[in-house]
């Protein structure tokens, strides 16, 4: 007869549990501190993660509240993070020239930056830095709340080479 081995129990495989924030932020100077420091406070996020969301939410934000119309709510910000990726989600109170402006994105993608005569000013570089870092933005308009959604794949940490 032959005996059967015994080997060790081999530790479970810890399954990466979904990780979400959120914040609501009040229009005016003070929203991108409040933003920054939030992403930073975030102890699911890595360094470069928190760098990537730092940079493309700053241009949402300064956007909504410049180009927008931020209701009595506020902006609400959300970060989940997932195996397959970050998505950071930001959510306004809900008006017709955002409706306009997403319905023209699906028509006709927007270009790169260019001077725009009438305001004597560059426009459209912001976005084109978030299009670069991002992995996709969507913008969904809604009867509620306007959303913009930015997806980020899996941040690959550079490897180290040998000396």
């Amino acid at each position: 007869m032959l005996a059967a081995a015994v080997l060790p129990d081999r530790p479970a495989k810890a399954k990466a549990v979904p990780a979400k924030a959120r914040l609501n932020l009040v229009p005016g100077p003070a929203a991108f501190d409040s933003f920054d420091g939030f992403i930073r406070s975030l102890p699911f996020l890595s360094a470069d993660e928190a760098c990537a969301l730092i940079v493309s939410g700053d241009e949402i934000i300064d956007n909504l509240l410049t180009h927008g119309e931020v209701g009595p709510g506020g902006l609400t910000v959300l970060v989940r993070k997932r195996e397959s990726g970050l998505t950071l989600g930001f959510f306004v109170q809900s008006h017709p020239e955002f409706s306009a402006f997403a319905s023209c994105l699906d028509e006709e993608p927007p270009g790169g930056p260019h001077f725009d005569e009438g305001e004597r000013r560059w426009r459209g570089i912001g976005l084109t830095m978030c299009r670069n870092i991002v992995s996709a933005i969507c913008y969904r308009p809604g009867s509620t709340f306007d959303r913009v959604l930015l997806t980020f794949g899996p941040v690959v940490s550079p490897g180290r080479s040998a000396p």
